[in-house]
């Protein structure tokens, strides 16, 4: 866990990712941060995770997932972008900083969706120009690389699997033209682009696994790939259980290892990660970097305190999030 790293073109100081996970610390209606996001923002820099991959950011009005989600769908968002990274460097000065950009898609406000089996090749492109635009924001903003959210069923993931998108032109989904195009657009923005790639939907019958996941690796060339999963509805499994499950997406890892796409880029498995030793079966398994969620929310600071606060994975801060309020963890507002 604790050595260095490369990454596209820069170095992380540790195999730890924070994966992006919403706080709720912004306004609803305009995406601008509060203090509260910047002072907790300022905290898990000072706890020193390797790459820390900030809450995601809407790219356009339409896209907007709610929840007092962080936006970068205008200009004007540039300063407080710049402002929470300056900050986090003055707290760390090795710390790596990763903008995520999202598309909620159906997910989005309920006058603001994109339904994928209803959109126009115009709608998609002005789609591709969005997220172009987005990450010339965050390369201005001062990160060090952007990451594409292509899982949790939001747009991205959507287009990718048939058990969401039934469209038979060219954006069906056996041919993640939609994904391929906004990560070309980006790429010509000149910042290091990874994503977060939905490689299971836990739908059983459905595109969206291990083998689909591979095929698109295979063919995209991203800097580096966060592994995910998880559905909705009829799913085995939602984008966020409960439980004590651990290394949720091993059989995902198996898979890239079995068909030599391990080592094609960088990859993060994220899931079922308590603390220091849960992740060494990953890094037994080849994989380089190790994420973690819900866990930072409980204890910002576990790789360097000794690991005293316990998540026990009840969920209550993604609950406080769907009811519009901060996502942070309740046990910390009883100790």
């Amino acid at each position: 866990m604790f050595t260095t790293y490369k990454i596209a073109n820069f170095e992380v100081e540790n195999r730890s990712v924070r994966s992006a996970t919403a706080t709720g610390t912004c306004t609803l209606q305009t995406g601008i941060p509060e203090q509260k996001f910047y002072d907790f923002y300022v905290s898990l820099a000072r706890g020193h995770v390797g790459l820390l991959i900030q809450e995601n950011a809407f790219v356009a009005i339409k896209g907007q997932h709610g929840s007092r989600r962080l936006g970068i769908h205008t200009d004007e968002m540039i300063q407080y972008h710049r402002k929470a990274n300056e900050i986090m460097r003055a707290a760390n000065d090795k710390i790596r900083i990763c903008c995520q950009l999202t598309h909620a898609g159906p997910n989005g406000n309920a006058e603001n969706t994109l339904q994928i089996n209803e959109a126009t090749a115009a709608d998609f492109e002005e789609v591709v120009q969005q997220f172009k635009e987005a990450a010339l924001r965050a390369k201005k903003a001062g990160y060090d690389c952007v990451q594409l959210h292509s899982g949790h069923t939001y747009l991205l993931s959507q287009t990718i699997s048939d058990f969401y998108n039934k469209r038979t032109d060219e954006y069906r989904a056996s041919d993640f033209k939609l994904l391929r195009d906004v990560l070309e657009a980006v790429r010509t923005v000149d910042i290091p682009v990874g994503v977060k790639l939905q490689c299971d939907d836990y739908i059983e019958g459905h595109s969206m696994n291990a083998a689909s996941a591979c095929k698109i690796i295979s063919a995209l060339k991203f800097d580096f790939v966060e592994v995910t999963g998880g559905g909705q509805g009829v799913a085995k499994y939602s984008t966020i259980r409960a439980g004590k499950d651990q290394y949720y997406y091993r059989h995902v890892i198996q898979e890239l290892k079995a068909q030599n796409l391990l080592d094609k880029q960088p990859v993060i498995v994220t899931g079922g990660f308590e603390n220091v030793e849960d992740a060494q079966m990953a890094f037994d398994d080849g994989v380089p970097l190790v994420g973690y969620s819900r866990k930072l929310l409980r204890n910002d600071q576990f790789l360097i305190d000794g690991d005293a606060k316990k998540c026990v994975r009840c969920n209550q801060c993604i609950i406080s999030l769907g009811q519009g309020k901060t996502a942070m963890c309740s046990l910390n507002n009883v100790e």
